[in-house]
């Protein structure tokens, strides 16, 4: 009965000031594990002082502990907020509680939270594993799949690409990333969403949780489930299908109308009459197939994985690593050919490093050695220092900064994997130049104000302006896409949490970088200026996706949210859910819709953490 008297006990305690104006105390709504960071901030006006705050026990009110705030002051243009800062690292005993702080009469109240083992692991990572079991392609569109005609083409070949996830909440296609269109920000997202789950089974099988072995098995489950899907969807002597067209408002009547007819069979997009359909025409064209970037090097490195498993899914394990090394030795001698501009850039290193990585782990051939070494190289050469900034990222063959919506951390991610199959002189030259790359995020971090700890970026857009940020410009080659970023939040977390356990020898960085990610997580989980939880049903103000002001798509329990943004109309401002009747238009996805990525890299850096000590 414990676990639903803590579920009772957070419903019943509603301490949290309710007005807008009112000062409000924000947390992590899940809560905070017994040891590592515990942060908290008091979302105010300049007008109010604090001269104190207590942690109270949420049963008994007990007052448990004395905090110091710490006036942090505004974040320019963040509106009239002015904040201040709680740190309650140490406390480690587990129960559930609440903060007050004190500027007059009444104290300000934090709706209760937990601290507990393995806190997130418990509470919220079931729930994000079931949110892909609800967006797997099924029923009528499922069936259709299995006998798709390629795009504007009704009579000739079919594709059986039946399987995979619809991408988003509002957007039944499915991508192997849906901007291939672009130069550098090519989100990687089925592909992504197979390789997350494969690593996150593994690094909590690594941690011996008894608790985790179930959702190591539907790890699993997902996994193999998105390596059919990559299997199907492999272009015969080439690449990969890239997207299956998505559906819209007229989706359902067009499904009903002919769902006994499988030969006419077309859904409707909102914005065209186009069927659903393999975008790809059925003469394998190079430019319907993924470059490495385009979703091709981490499709290749998941089957690589599936191939090593003792289990498989519908297919082989013979067959996913046939689908892997074909895909791989086609895009070695095509890949510049499939890319936007005929050029090779970091995401075409840190994607076809993650190929040749998991290949070599899979089979210990020279050759995926030897490509993973040149890869490696090519990424190592790309940290740069220009105009100021020490030791970040290039994008491409000079200085442009690598700033990225989704997959931010995937420099470092491929680079530590790439470690664990290479010799000492390159796993050097990994730990030299992963550390000052993660100290550059740092820095930034702490350019200007930032109570949450939130990660900024430097960027660079159409213009060629240059310069750091909390959010992702409106001005790039992919405009008007622009959104919340939690997944790029997420794969940072990756990153550094993956990273701290590289440099055991400099405790005082391994403790940064794990405040760095707790940071992250926080924010996700409502530890942000709108107290809203970005994961559906999980903490309180979820998000609702409005499409066109109806509800005509909703989100699903266990799936992330888009996020918070620059401002609308001016991007050094903050936004978030703001309306259809506000902006006028179809924005309300920017904010309010659930997105695939979100939800792998969260699962990826929630099983990536470090377990704290069980008590005797």
């Amino acid at each position: 009965m414990r676990p639903y008297l803590s579920a009772l006990l957070l419903a019943a305690v509603s301490l949290q000031a309710t007005r807008a104006d009112e000062p409000k105390i924000l947390t992590n709504q899940v809560g905070y594990n017994t040891t590592g960071p515990k942060h908290a901030v008091i979302l105010a006006t300049a007008q109010v002082e604090f001269t104190g705050c207590t942690l109270n026990d949420a049963r008994t009110r007990k007052k448990l502990l004395e905090l110091t705030p710490r006036h942090a002051g505004p974040v320019e243009k963040w509106r009239a907020w002015d904040f201040w800062t709680l740190d309650f690292d140490a406390f480690s005993t587990e129960g559930t509680y609440y903060l007050a702080c004190f500027s007059g009469e009444p104290p300000v109240q934090s709706e209760p939270f937990r601290i507990g083992r393995l806190v997130l692991e418990r509470h919220t990572l079931s729930d994000a594993i079931y949110f892909f079991k609800e967006e797997r392609s099924s029923g009528l569109m499922d069936k259709a799949d299995r006998h798709l005609p390629f795009d504007g083409k009704k009579d000739g070949p079919t594709l059986d690409a039946h399987g995979g996830w619809w991408d988003a909440t509002g957007d039944y296609g499915k991508h192997l990333s849906h901007l291939s269109f672009s130069t550098y920000f090519n989100p990687q997202q089925i592909p992504l969403v197979t390789y997350s789950f494969f690593k996150s089974a593994e690094l909590l099988a690594a941690r011996k949780v008894p608790e985790t072995i179930r959702y190591e098995d539907r790890m699993l489950d997902e996994a193999m489930y998105g390596a059919d899907y990559l299997v199907r969807v492999k272009v015969p002597h080439g690449s990969f299908y890239r997207s299956i067209s998505t559906g819209g408002p007229k989706q359902l009547p067009e499904l009903r109308k002919v769902a006994g007819e499988m030969k006419k069979f077309g859904i409707y997009q909102s914005s065209a009459d186009a069927p659903r359909g393999i975008v790809e025409e059925a003469n394998n064209d190079l430019e319907y197939q993924v470059s490495y970037r385009s979703g091709g090097g981490v499709a290749i490195a998941a089957l690589a994985i599936a191939s090593a498993y003792p289990i498989s899914g519908e297919y082989q394990n013979a067959d996913y690593l046939k689908a892997a090394e074909d895909s791989f030795d086609f895009l070695e001698k095509n890949n510049r050919k499939l890319t936007n501009d005929g050029k090779e850039n970091i995401v075409d290193d840190y994607c076809a490093l993650m190929a040749a990585t998991e290949l070599y782990r899979a089979t210990k051939k020279p050759v995926y050695q030897a490509a993973a070494n040149q890869r490696a190289a090519s990424l190592l050469s790309r940290l740069v220092s220009s105009g100021g900034w020490t030791d970040y990222w290039r994008a491409d063959d000079a200085v442009r900064p690598f700033f990225h919506a989704s997959d931010a951390g995937l420099p470092v991610v491929s680079l530590l994997y790439y470690a664990e199959i290479t010799g000492p002189e390159m796993q050097g030259k990994v730990r030299d130049t992963v550390k000052p790359s993660l100290e550059f995020q740092l820095a930034i971090d702490q350019e200007v104000n930032n109570p949450f700890g939130y990660a900024r970026e430097l960027i660079q857009d159409q213009d060629g302006n240059r310069r750091t940020t909390f959010f992702f410009p409106h001005n790039t080659e992919v405009a008007p896409w622009w959104q919340g970023e939690n997944a790029r939040l997420a794969s940072l977390a990756t990153a550094a949490t993956l990273a701290a356990k590289q440099f055991p020898e400099v405790p005082a960085f391994q403790s940064q970088l794990e405040a760095f990610a707790t940071s992250q997580l926080d924010w996700i989980l409502g530890l942000n200026p709108f107290d809203s939880s970005m994961m559906n049903g999980v903490g309180r103000n979820n998000p609702q996706y409005l499409f066109f002001d109806s509800w005509e798509f909703t989100n699903a329990p266990g799936g992330i949210s888009n996020g918070i943004t620059g401002g609308f109309r001016d991007e050094d401002d903050i936004d978030y859910n703001l309306t259809y009747h506000e902006t006028g238009a179809d924005n309300d996805w920017r904010w309010q819709e659930q997105w695939l990525p979100h939800g792998a890299w969260y699962i990826f850096a929630v099983s990536a953490r470090s377990d704290p000590a069980r008590k005797p």
